[in-house]
């Protein structure tokens, strides 16, 4: 299946076989309401086609929201079938050994400056030395808005977000982009020996998606992901 989607996606045409198959598919779907149906119209033209995002939905006659839910659980598996192939290579080979952390008594204003110094999105929170958490941007602002508070009174104990997923830098390519996809998020601590020795993002997985291995999936992945982030 993986290598026949990147057969499909490496041609971005459509043979006669192919519009025909599409064709028959459609005809055979305004007769139908079957949802199965048009998911699987939804996955060939994925497959097969150009087409944008609105113009399957149309074609369909789905919401634009739903299709692209669906096309991002397609593109998921997709990348996941790809990062399989390097599923044996260790994280700890690829990970960001430069990491962002603050001890648990610093506050939010500390962390938000230090993201700008760093040019990150996101800080581990460390207590005793060890990963205690993980804040971002995007927890900050949530706070702020909840709580009401400046960032100065805001404390990285009580707003970073628990418990902490992390990995070990023997952990395989494929279990960890698996967590990724399984939680929805795009960063992961690595830790060995309870020491914080590194840290991986969505973006150093797909660098291992090369385009002879499949054009345009690594950028489809990190937007796929990034829609249904949480951190």
């Amino acid at each position: 299946m993986g290598c026949n989607r990147i057969i499909a996606i490496s041609c971005c045409t459509l043979n006669r076989a192919e519009e025909q198959s599409i064709l028959e598919m459609t005809t055979l779907l305004e007769k139908s309401n079957d949802l199965h149906a048009k998911v699987k119209l939804i996955d060939s033209m994925y497959l097969y086609s150009d087409l944008s995002v609105e113009r399957i939905a149309k074609k369909v006659r789905m919401d634009i929201v739903d299709v692209q839910k669906i096309i991002d659980n397609l593109i998921r598996k997709d990348a996941l079938e790809v990062i399989y192939e390097e599923g044996n290579i260790p994280v700890g080979q690829i990970m960001r050994k430069d990491v962002a952390s603050l001890d648990v008594s610093n506050s939010a204003l500390d962390a938000a400056t230090l993201m700008i110094q760093k040019g990150v999105g996101c800080i581990v929170v460390t207590a005793k030395g060890k990963p205690f958490g993980m804040v971002t941007e995007r927890d900050i602002l949530c706070e702020l808005t909840v709580f009401d508070k400046r960032l100065a009174e805001l404390s990285l104990g009580v707003i970073a977000s628990r418990p902490l997923v992390y990995a070990s830098p023997l952990d395989t390519v494929e279990n960890v982009a698996d967590i990724m996809m399984k939680n929805s998020i795009r960063r992961i601590p690595v830790v060995q020996d309870g020491k914080l020795v590194g840290m991986v993002v969505a973006r150093d997985l797909a660098m291992l998606l090369s385009s002879t291995k499949r054009p345009g999936l690594a950028k489809a992945i990190l937007e796929a992901v990034s829609r249904s982030r949480k951190v």
